[in-house]
C-alpha cells in the first residue's frame, strides 16, 4: 500500500540500488526510524573491502534523497513508550558482525534484527509480524517493481506499507 509522506514514531526498511541496470532481488538493505520533521536515524551495516562487515548508524536528515535509495517500506508503527528501544536492539550484533564461520550481509543482519524486534518488549511487540520469509518477499516484489525507477532517478521515491505487518 503506498503512502505519501513518513511519519513519526515509525520504522522503515530502505532498500538501495546495487547495480545500474537493476538486478532482481539484488538491494542493498537499512532500517530507517523517523523520528519527525526530515529527522530520523539510518541503521545499516556496511562490507569494507576485504575487512569485513561494519555498522554505520547515525542520524540523517533527508533521507529520502539517499543516493541509489529505492524507497522506504513501513513495517512498524512504534508505540511511544517503546521508542528509546529501538536503538539498543538496532545495535545488538554491532561486535559480532565478522564471526569467523557467520556468514553476514546486510540483509542477513536486517533479517536478524526483524526477529528480535518480533520479541516482546515490556508485553509489547515493536514488530507485529509473525511470517519473516513472507515479510521479506513483500519487500522484495516491491523493490523490484521500483527498481527501474530509480534507476533512472525519478522523484519522488516512493514509500510504501507493509500488508504483513498489522498496519
Amino acid at each position: 500500500m503506498p503512502a505519501t509522506e513518513l511519519e513519526a514514531g515509525s520504522l522503515y526498511i530502505m532498500l538501495f540500488l546495487r547495480s545500474h541496470p537493476p538486478i532482481p532481488n539484488d538491494f542493498h538493505w537499512a532500517f530507517y526510524f523517523h523520528r519527525g520533521s526530515n529527522n530520523g536515524i539510518k541503521y545499516h551495516v556496511r562490507q569494507q573491502g576485504n575487512s569485513g562487515w561494519m555498522a554505520d548508524h547515525g542520524s540523517t536528515a533527508g533521507v529520502m534523497k539517499a543516493f541509489l535509495l529505492i524507497g522506504l517500506f513501513k513495517i512498524s508503527d512504534v508505540p511511544p513508550a517503546l521508542r528509546e528501544s529501538i536503538d539498543g536492539i538496532m545495535r545488538t550484533y554491532d561486535d559480532r558482525l565478522n564471526v569467523p564461520g557467520v556468514v553476514c550481509t546486510c540483509r542477513i543482519w536486517l533479517l536478524w534484527i526483524l526477529a528480535l524486534l518480533q520479541r516482546p518488549v515490556t508485553g509489547a511487540r515493536l514488530l507485529n509480524c509473525d511470517d519473516l520469509q513472507a515479510l521479506e518477499s513483500e519487500v522484495k516484489a516491491w523493490g523490484n517493481e521500483n527498481a527501474l525507477s530509480a534507476s533512472n532517478n525519478e522523484q519522488p521515491r516512493p514509500i510504501a506499507v507493509s500488508s504483513m505487518c498489522g498496519l
